[in-house]
């Protein structure tokens, strides 16, 4: 009676490379996808840096006391990214590496007033002026407003309007110029003050 004899070595080595092969191929995903997404964390966290860091200079500025404006520079990274501001929003995006968006969305603990080609006055100076020629007093320090009322429901509703159509189409800013943040104060006949934070290239 012949018995038939199987060589299992063959079988085993072969299974053996297979499972070999698997481990170094998952190894070189998991690498690659570790890659890519630790490069996308690494750009959010910038944007987040960046959206948090001109939301304080725009709280800095309102708690200043007298009329100020600074410069502010948008910083530079080694990837292209969007910044658009609304009245209660700063928005930082980019593209990430597998084509999909990056965002940070930051709410404005103070409400910046952007300025955009459409505004009738958009700076300090401008509004000063435009109150002047239009209710009789620039409400500087030295020329307070004395029609109290009117002005205060004009910028009220001027509010309004900028605060609905920032909403709808925030301001894109360019990133490689300077952004001016400007503190504007407006005097009023009794004594009261408002305070404004621009926003304007």
């Amino acid at each position: 009676m012949s018995r038939s004899i199987r060589d299992n070595n063959g079988v085993m080595g072969l299974t053996l490379s297979q499972i070999g092969l698997m481990i170094a191929m998952g190894i070189l995903i998991a690498a690659a996808f570790s890659l890519v997404f630790q490069n996308d964390w690494r750009k959010e966290a910038e944007l987040q840096n960046i959206a948090t860091g001109f939301s304080t200079m725009v709280e800095g500025m309102d708690s200043r006391f007298f009329e100020n404006t600074t410069g502010y520079l948008f910083p530079d990274t080694e990837y292209h990214y969007n910044v658009s501001i609304s009245t209660e929003y700063i928005t930082v995006s980019t593209e990430g590496n597998m084509g999909n968006d990056l965002f940070i969305k930051e709410r404005f603990l103070v409400k910046p007033w952007p300025n955009s080609n459409e505004s009738t006055w958009g700076t300090g100076a401008a509004l000063h002026d435009y109150l002047k020629d239009n209710f009789g007093n620039s409400g500087d320090m030295s020329d307070p407003i004395q029609n109290v009322d009117n002005v205060k429901n004009y910028l009220n509703d001027e509010w309004e309007n900028v605060s609905g159509s920032f909403a709808l189409k925030p301001l894109y800013v360019a990133i490689d110029e300077i952004i001016y943040i400007e503190k504007v104060c407006i005097y009023y006949e009794d004594g009261g003050k408002q305070g404004i934070v621009f926003i304007h290239q």
